[in-house]
């Protein structure tokens, strides 16, 4: 038994790497302008059938732009005088998607507004629904998608870690959570993001350079995630919205959606292809254990238990042991490999069984 827990332990320690998204859609060095008041524009509603889709994309280029805010759905989001309240799925939106990336304007989705109680007071189920068809029809043109904008005005921190949770079975794509002002949005509450490959970190306005900087330096030390600097300025094409977006990305920020002059904002390389030699590890420590537990017990043991499991999405591999101790309990012992796109992992499976 001894030889066995060694061979297990080895085992884990062969390979152990793992990824919360594809980083080949990383929204680190992302660059947005969603707020231009001058324009009565924001760019969630780009998708609405009346908006200026040319007069947005061509001042969002104009502004150093390399991805744009979209909502997939609105019901009254409308501040600002922008007269684009209503936003409904159209037939030709994989038409506007594909305009936006051949001018090098990468899409990321915002999945749910504010301001829209025809739409939040839906059931989890309904939600669930319309972020699965989104992620159906659209996957393949984006980059990354938000859950919700300003998610703490109409849902609970577990409303939102199960909205990201499911929306992470449907996609490898990055999924991020916004709030109202501040870190953890008026609440503080910071198991909003629990789930969240990115914070998408509201300020508020009127904040100084140094106030955004302390914001992003808080942001990341308390949360550990990767923080997008993503509504600060009302007015993304001004010098003081380029000052703010400059001092998040100088403190550590990755991305922008209000503005900056500058490039280099925590910029995130693609990962290595995959290594296949992983799968040899898995495959060659299973057959280790099923030799060592068929040779090196010393107990009533029942047969090997073996696991394979694979869909398009994921595959595992696995295998356990039942050793009969007494006639009242036995101890199960197990190697399971798990791998999902780019996030690998290993797992040592023990658990005692005692019944009477």
């Amino acid at each position: 038994m001894k030889n066995i827990i060694i061979i297990l332990i080895a085992s884990v320690l062969l390979y152990s790497d793992g990824q919360a998204y594809d980083t080949n859609y990383s929204l680190h060095g992302s660059r947005a302008s969603f707020l231009m008041i001058d324009s009565k524009w924001m760019t969630l509603n780009y998708l609405h059938p009346n908006a200026n889709k040319v007069g947005m994309r061509n001042a969002a280029k104009a502004n150093g732009d390399t991805h744009i805010y979209l909502y997939t759905r609105n019901g009254g989001d409308n501040g600002g005088g922008y007269n684009l309240g209503q936003i409904s799925p159209q037939a030709d939106w994989e038409v506007r998607l594909d305009e936006l990336n051949s001018v090098g304007l990468k899409p990321v989705l915002w999945l749910t507004p504010d301001d829209s109680k025809s739409i939040t007071k839906q059931s989890m189920a309904a939600q669930q629904a319309h972020f699965s068809e989104m992620v159906r029809r659209f996957d393949s043109k984006v980059t990354g998608y938000v859950a919700c904008l300003e998610c703490d005005e109409y849902w609970s921190p577990a409303q939102v870690q199960t909205l990201v949770a499911h929306l992470k079975t449907k996609t490898d794509k990055p999924v991020g959570v916004h709030l109202t002002t501040g870190l953890g949005g008026h609440r503080g509450n910071t198991s909003y993001y629990a789930n969240a490959d990115y914070v998408f970190l509201q300020f508020g306005w009127n904040k100084t350079p140094e106030q955004v900087a302390a914001m992003v330096k808080q942001a990341i030390a308390v949360t550990g995630k990767p923080v997008v600097a993503s509504e600060y300025a009302h007015e993304s094409r001004s010098a003081a919205a380029r000052a703010l977006g400059n001092a998040a990305c100088q403190a550590g920020a990755i991305g922008t959606g209000n503005g900056r002059s500058i490039t280099p904002c925590g910029y995130e390389a693609p990962p290595p292809k995959k290594n296949y030699d992983n799968y040899y590890y898995a495959a060659g420590a299973l057959v280790i254990v099923a030799i060592g537990v068929y040779i090196g017990y010393d107990y009533e043991a029942t047969g090997i238990e073996l696991r394979f499991d694979a869909t398009d999405n994921y595959s595992i591999l696995g295998v356990k042991k039942t050793f009969q101790l007494t006639e009242q309990s036995s101890f199960s012992l197990g190697f399971e490999n798990y791998e999902q796109d780019y996030d690998d992992n290993n797992r040592l499976l023990a658990s005692y069984q005692f019944s009477w």
